[in-house]
């Protein structure tokens, strides 16, 4: 019993000192999902054995490697960002154009929202997408089909120690909780120290599926290319070049007369009250003050 002890102590005490080694990884970014332990197994020998699983940039990169190292390879976020023109009455038909586009290019949506014309306010749309590496061209060729891309930024960001530092925390954890399993069924165990055995196995198991959710997202970061568009209407000929003023001062003077109107009637009603009241309580002043001045 007391070598069984001994050995949880030096077990919680190597899992403790890699803690300490490996970066932190920050809650609010990594979503706890419950996972049977023999899921969790099979992710951690089939996708995270020997490293990091092959990615679909890396494949459409080859020469994605660390330099002085090529046995590393990078795992590369890719981010675009997109504003693209259409007139007013085309954009609701290039918006659903895209959507359309996205889903029968095998892509995920992450959002897509669109704001109908006002009287003051033009049209307005956006759509943020994950789409897979080999058909970004292919999506970004079919928005400059249905409207006039008038900029585009690229930015990528590097999560190579991320996925590393994930895939090794994995497999020292998925290791860990194997140790513990084979702990649990010694028959000269006793029960007290089955007790101390099994928390220190769900404490394992716990950091075991927080990490593989969290790279899970890892995943989705550097599997897909992320892919953000600002839809935007064109300007008409009087909001636009040296007679913009006149169309705006249009606007201007059509929302100066409308929100004077809406005052006065505003006034009008809180005003109508004190008018009815007031009126006949003058009346009666004036009738009483004629009647004492003749009196006197």
């Amino acid at each position: 019993m007391k070598k069984i002890l001994s050995l949880v102590w030096v077990v919680l005490i190597l899992t403790a000192c890699g803690k300490q080694e490996s970066a932190p990884v920050a809650t609010s970014a990594v979503a706890p999902a419950p996972m049977r332990a023999e899921v969790a197994s099979d992710m951690a020998q089939s996708k995270m054995a020997g490293g990091a699983e092959e990615s679909l940039t890396e494949i459409s990169e080859p020469n994605n490697t660390a330099i002085g190292d090529p046995s590393l390879k990078k795992y590369i976020a890719m981010r675009h960002n997109l504003t693209v023109e259409t007139s007013a009455k085309t954009m609701q038909a290039s918006f659903d154009a895209a959507i359309a586009h996205c889903e029968a290019l095998n892509c995920q949506i992450l959002s897509a929202n669109f704001n109908k014309e006002m009287p003051y306010n033009p049209p307005s749309a956006s759509l943020s997408v994950r789409v897979p590496p080999r058909n970004v061209e292919i999506f970004l060729t079919g928005l400059a089909k249905n409207g006039e891309v008038i900029q585009h930024g690229r930015n990528a960001e590097d999560k190579t120690n991320q996925v590393v530092d994930a895939d090794a925390r994995i497999k020292n954890l998925t290791d860990l909780r194997d140790r513990y399993r084979a702990m649990l069924t010694e028959k000269k165990a006793e029960f007290k120290d089955l007790i101390e055995i099994e928390k220190a196995l769900s404490a394992a198991q716990a950091e075991l599926d927080s990490i593989i959710s969290y790279r899970k997202i890892l995943a989705l970061e550097t599997d897909l290319v992320a892919v953000d568009i600002q839809f935007t209407a064109a300007q008409g000929i009087t909001e636009a070049g040296g007679y913009s003023p006149i169309g705006q001062a249009f606007k201007d003077a059509g929302r100066v007369l409308m929100e004077s109107i809406a005052s006065l009637i505003t006034f009008v009603v809180s005003a109508l009250p004190w008018i009815l009241i007031g009126i006949p309580l003058w009346l009666l002043t004036r009738k009483l003050w004629r009647k004492f001045k003749a009196k006197t």
